[in-house]
């Protein structure tokens, strides 16, 4: 399953904090969790997503710049 883009809907998600998204995204991995993305860089957070077992969404964050007041960058248009 991808991020779903733009339009289309989201029945529900969650969205995590984690003080460090290097040791979260490694250790989720050597449990078996499946990423749909890897960490990406938003500028002021790193992100990564992924699906519950029953397929909903889940959000994972790290606060980078944010926390000097540094937004994030806006979406690339397709």
């Amino acid at each position: 399953m991808d991020v779903p883009q733009s339009g289309e809907r989201v029945s529900g998600f969650l969205n995590v904090r984690v003080a460090d998204m290097d040791v979260f995204y490694a250790h989720a991995v050597a449990k078996g969790a499946r990423f749909l993305t890897e960490p990406l860089d938003r500028v002021s957070e790193l992100r990564c997503y992924l699906r519950d077992p029953d397929g909903y969404l889940i959000e994972v964050g790290q606060s980078t710049g944010l926390l000097k007041g540094i937004l994030a960058d806006a979406p690339a248009e397709s």
